[in-house]
């Protein structure tokens, strides 16, 4: 059996890419080129917060909106990215996020004052909210009705983000130390351009829709669900679930998602085609989507917190604590060898059994348990997750008609941000008190994602 690489530079270009495309590995390059930004920007600024408090004189409301701004910017555009790219062409639209995304990189590294800075976080959010769903469309498009190529392709372009997430606190740290916090903004610059470059050069283009006018009405109102819904869940987290302003944020949610249903389904030419959802695979993909992200991020928090507040490690110890998580990069790369060897449907139910059993070796667990015993659980969740996620996505792809790969990813992504915002917030609120209590508090959100974990693997088993 070859390499991984070898794989990757054996699967043929397909004939309608013609003299634009070498090859899956082209596209590859230039979508990883945008998916790096957009994850190393998730972690990357983390680090640096203190220095740009001190530098602009920001207090801690403005330094939570330097994360919010881009994460609200970049959920609630995410439908209306994937719809123009499916209209438009997925690399144009990806070109122009890239353009958008360092355009506001250079303005948050130049920016003379917080709000500045802030509104210049929301434009980089919308890039990248151009930039995700079209990078995994281009790679569909790539890939001609393989499924295992795309997978074996996906899982190359998960792991690439995930080495860039893990690297993203080093690298901010060693910038912010060396160079000031405006390095970590002016970083992004080469690499939008180089992959604007490949891009360009070396990328087909997706098949448009034809379509006749633009769903004004969908797109305005999906773009206020996400961002109700997702600023909802994010202030649950520090307001609390039953707080006035959270439950009516809710409220408003709900009120604008059935706007948009019944929108969507009396217009000629929807921006999401509600029959998209009539496939079961496509919604129940939506749906471990929701549930994956939703217990792996919701536990990752939990288990930062865990490791500083009950065991008493300090934030470098505790970080690590979850460097086994690494290994998530190793299987992102085994999914699409499985996907390959069977179908992208086994690794996805193998990697929720894992994810399951990763969570129920943690029940029980309190503050004196020994960090060996919780060892092989981080390991199980990281591998369940890694041999999971590219596959889910690849199935995703494969249940809607390729002109439709775009809006498919952008529902796809929109859902996993809301259940990571769901999962942060929702066991974040188990998880306070004294040590004992947190404890405590850590073990029920490991038994609920148990739960969730195999309801997952039975809803994969009967419908994907």
């Amino acid at each position: 059996m070859g390499t991984a690489s070898e794989d990757l530079r054996s699967i043929p270009a397909p004939p309608w890419a013609g003299a634009r495309s070498t090859g899956i590995g082209w596209t590859l390059a230039a979508t990883s080129f945008g998916f790096v930004v957009v994850q190393l920007d998730v972690t990357i600024v983390n680090v640096a917060m203190p220095q740009i408090g001190k530098d602009l004189g920001a207090g801690a409301t403005g330094l939570q909106w330097i994360v919010d701004a881009y994460t609200l910017a970049f959920a609630a555009l995410l439908l209306t990215a994937g719809s123009f790219a499916d209209r438009f062409g997925s690399r144009r639209v990806f070109s122009l996020g890239l353009v958008l995304f360092g355009l506001a990189s250079l303005a948050c590294a130049l920016a003379p004052s917080i709000g500045v800075l802030i509104a210049a976080r929301a434009a980089q959010g919308i890039g990248a909210a151009l930039i995700l769903p079209t990078s995994l469309s281009l790679l569909s498009h790539a890939c001609a009705g393989d499924a295992a190529a795309r997978t074996h392709a996906i899982g190359w372009w998960s792991a690439i983000g995930g080495v860039v997430s893990a690297a993203g606190p080093v690298v901010g740290g060693a910038l912010t130390s060396g160079l000031g916090w405006r390095a970590i903004f002016f970083v992004n610059l080469p690499i939008c351009a180089v992959g604007l470059w490949t891009a360009g050069r070396h990328v087909a283009d997706t098949v448009r829709v034809a379509a006749q006018r633009v769903d004004a009405a969908g797109q305005v109102l999906a773009i206020l669900a996400l961002f109700f819904l997702t600023h909802s869940v994010i202030e649950a987290g520090v307001q609390g679930w039953a707080a006035a302003p959270v439950l009516w944020g809710f409220a408003v949610a709900a009120v604008v998602i059935a706007a948009f249903v019944f929108t969507e389904s009396r217009v000629a030419e929807p921006m999401i085609p509600l029959g998209l959802f009539r496939n079961r695979a496509f919604s129940a993909s939506v749906v471990l989507g929701v549930v994956m992200n939703l217990t792996f991020y919701g536990l990752i928090f939990v288990l930062s917190l865990y490791f500083q507040n009950a065991k008493g490690y300090t934030p470098t110890q505790a970080g690590f604590a979850l460097l086994p998580f690494v290994v998530i990069m190793l299987a992102n790369l085994a999914s699409g060898r499985l996907a390959r060897r069977y179908s992208p449907r086994v690794p996805v139910i193998a990697g929720l059994l894992l994810l399951a059993l990763s969570s129920a070796l943690l029940h029980g667990i309190d503050e004196t348990t020994p960090y060996l015993r919780i060892l092989p659980s981080l390991l199980l969740m990281a591998i369940g997750a890694g041999i999971a996620t590219p596959a889910l996505i690849s199935r995703t792809l494969a249940s809607v008609e390729p002109a439709r790969s775009a809006t498919a990813s952008a529902i796809l992504g929109a859902a996993r941000q809301v259940g990571s915002a769901v999962g942060i917030a929702l066991f974040g609120a188990l998880v306070s008190g004294v040590p004992a209590q947190l404890a405590a508090g850590a073990s029920v959100s490991f038994d609920l994602s148990t739960l969730f974990r195999l309801a997952g693997v039975l809803l994969a088993v009967v419908c994907l």
